[in-house]
């Protein structure tokens, strides 16, 4: 009688680990992230054979890894993995030009937030002029297309104080969406030609003359809540963004910024890879 030598052949399979999505973060992206290429060419990369983690040959997608603790190498050189992102959560305060520089000499993000590792930083979209809130800046420009890409959907709240009582009937109507001429994006610029709508508007309170709304949007259409609200015949008094996906504005007064903690990086990671 022979001995049996079957063994379960997922248990010598070294690409396993990478196979599971609570690894971490997708192999191309991390690729890209530290500058080897797009990620369709990382992708590309990938799939054709020339990328070990941890010495295994990963050769599909999706692949996932950890980047505090795998080595990622290209034709046996080792990427550095901590060439370290930065990620900066900021208080914009009303009068302040969502650029790092201006050359009208107007106060700018760039005289405020200057991170002291020397990075270069630049915002995750924007804020006009005379809004204020929560604004992220990064030098990751893979994350800064999956935040601000149509496709991914990551909703942005506001607190948004207007002239005279809303109604429900104004509430309808917001819901339902509002024609806007020129009010797209570069990315948006397909959808030209449909209503500019609102994911969620509630009434928060009235006060005398005016009416505090909490407003969540999944789309970027330039100036979108001040122009609706206009259209609708409640102008904008004061507009303030409190969250970004699941990111929200805390600890931070008008004009102070700080560094991401850990567990809203990962949360606006998540909240992306939930949309793909």
């Amino acid at each position: 009688m022979g001995w049996n030598t079957n063994t379960d052949s997922s248990e010598h399979d070294p690409t396993l680990p990478f196979k599971d999505a609570n690894r971490g973060q997708r192999l191309q992206r991390v690729m890209a992230s530290g500058g080897i290429a797009s990620r369709r060419k990382c992708e590309e990369m990938i799939e054709s054979g020339e990328v070990k983690v941890n010495g295994v040959v990963i050769n599909f997608l999706p692949a996932w890894i950890d980047p505090a603790i795998d080595r990622i190498t290209i034709a046996d050189r080792k990427l550095n993995l901590h060439a370290d992102n930065v990620y900066v959560m900021y208080y914009k305060p009303r009068g302040i030009v969502c650029t790092m520089a201006d050359p009208e000499g107007r106060p700018c993000i760039g005289d405020i937030v200057r991170h002291p590792s020397g990075t270069r930083i630049f915002p995750i979209g924007r804020l006009d002029m005379d809004s204020q809130g929560l604004l992220l800046l990064t030098n990751d420009n893979v994350l800064t297309n999956e935040l601000t890409h149509p496709r991914h959907k990551v909703s942005k709240t506001y607190e948004v104080s207007v002239r005279g009582k809303v109604n429900d009937e104004t509430i309808e109507k917001l819901q339902k969406g509002i024609y806007l001429a020129d009010a797209y994006t570069k990315h948006d610029a397909k959808r030209k030609g449909q209503k500019a709508t609102i994911k969620g508007v509630e009434i928060v309170k009235h006060d005398r003359d005016r009416t505090l709304l909490k407003i969540t949007l999944a789309e970027g259409r330039n100036r979108q809540i001040r122009r609706m609200l206009a259209i609708v015949g409640h102008p904008v008094k004061r507009l303030r963004r409190t969250h970004i996906g699941p990111v929200a504005l805390k600890g931070l007064r008008p004009g102070q910024w700080r560094d991401l903690t850990l567990q809203e990086f990962n949360a606006l990671q998540n909240s992306v890879r939930r949309e793909k």
